[in-house]
């Protein structure tokens, strides 16, 4: 959709320039009546792609946050949607989210949805973002979505910088003795085989696979590198599709302290959120089908309650019916049938949220606290077996010139 830049005038008769987005020029009067200023001019501003293609549009997370943590607010206070968006872009820092704001502004006034019009810009409002809006939208809690992705953004960011910090001292490790293994491997090592084979040395076993494998990674490495970016190629193109999809989650989720992580986030959304279409009188096939509309960032448990759903139309219960389709633990559908059965299914669900939330934060203090000590055991068993393969040739001359005198 165009931008247009232009002059006009208020009520008062003061001259007023400013950019809006519009469909043309007669949108544009519209637009500003609407807002109580007449048209005196306006043009038609060229489309800055050139510089767009460089910035890719792209918005930082916490710009976002609080976009997302202020339209919550002027919303919870009565402001309808538009004005509420027109009042928070003028005051964010970010071109590119204001430029976003103002087309999807056009979008809802043209009939789309806050989802609907989000949607055409998948690089700033994410799956998960325009599934939890879609959610609020239909419940009728959209203040309380905005703010719930408002909280998970700073969450995300606030556990990415924790990690960043706890990662230095690992990765300096890291890179000193991957430095020094290369020196030895790469270069040491075979010149003292050199060395001792022409002494009539017997290379150890060990030595002589370390110096294999060296040799192996000088003269392959091009190939190395190229069948790593096609692997990672491979894989990319795998996750993308449904089924990759769905297989990559499915182990990501019984991956050690990550897979917890991954898990407990998604069991998380699926308490809160249930709870709230639940509590906003929301039918169980509405609830469950944007439930699976990436309300969850795990496709392996959205397509289990897609099978769950199919369950329960059948007759079953809620909670047999995510028993039958598998993946859920026990808690959760322990949970979820004493809620059935007591009538209190609400307090159950946000119960469950509440518990998983904590479950999340446990477990990455237990992830970070975990990432020192494994990266410095897996690199000090490389590096031990490096300098075992020096120091045990080194070790047999040593005897051979001892039982020489």
């Amino acid at each position: 959709m165009p931008s247009f830049r232009y002059k006009a005038i208020d009520g008062d008769g003061k001259l007023i320039k400013g950019t809006v987005v519009a469909f043309n020029e007669a949108d544009l009067d519209s637009r500003l009546n609407r807002d109580g200023l007449t048209l005196i001019k306006g043009k038609q501003l060229k489309s800055d792609v050139l510089p767009w293609a460089f910035v890719g549009g792209k918005v930082k997370p916490r710009i976002l946050m609080e976009f997302y943590h202020r339209l919550s607010q002027t919303l919870e206070l009565g402001l309808p949607l538009v004005p509420a968006l027109d009042e928070n872009a003028q005051s964010l820092p970010s071109r590119p989210l204001k430029k976003n704001i103002g087309e999807v502004r056009a979008a809802i006034e043209g009939g789309d949805t806050l989802s609907e019009s989000m949607s055409r810009f998948p690089k700033v409002f994410h799956k998960l973002d325009l599934g939890m809006i879609r959610l609020g939208e239909q419940a009728g809690i959209l203040p309380k979505c905005l703010r719930h992705m408002a909280d998970f953004i700073e969450w995300k960011e606030e556990t990415k910088s924790t990690v960043k910090r706890t990662a230095i001292y690992p990765s300096f490790v890291i890179i000193v003795i991957v430095a020094v293994i290369g020196v030895w491997a790469g270069y040491v090592l075979p010149q003292m085989a050199v060395m001792l084979t022409d002494m009539g040395v017997s290379l150890p076993e060990i030595t002589r696979t370390v110096l294999e494998a060296s040799s192996f990674i000088t003269t392959n490495w091009p190939w190395i590198i190229v069948g790593a970016i096609a692997l990672g190629l491979s894989f990319y193109v795998f996750q993308k599709t449904k089924k990759g999809g769905i297989l990559l989650h499915k182990y990501l989720i019984k991956a050690p302290l990550v897979g917890m992580v991954a898990g407990n986030i998604a069991l998380a959304r699926l308490s809160h959120n249930f709870a709230a279409m639940y509590n906003a009188g929301m039918s169980l096939n509405t609830t469950f089908e944007t439930l699976t509309d990436n309300a969850l960032g795990n496709r392996y448990l959205e397509d289990r309650l897609s099978v769950a759903l199919q369950e329960i139309q059948g007759g079953s219960s809620i909670a047999d019916g995510l028993k039958n389709a598998g993946g859920f633990p026990s808690l959760l559908l322990g949970a979820i049938r004493n809620g059935e059965l007591t009538g209190t299914l609400n307090e159950s669900l946000n119960r469950l949220g509440d518990y998983y939330d904590g479950e999340v934060k446990r477990t990455v203090q237990i992830m970070i606290n975990a990432l020192e000590p494994i990266t410095i055991l897996l690199l000090g068993g490389v590096f031990g077996l490096i300098v075992l393969s020096i120091m045990l040739p080194l070790y047999d001359v040593a005897g051979t010139i001892g039982q020489a005198y």
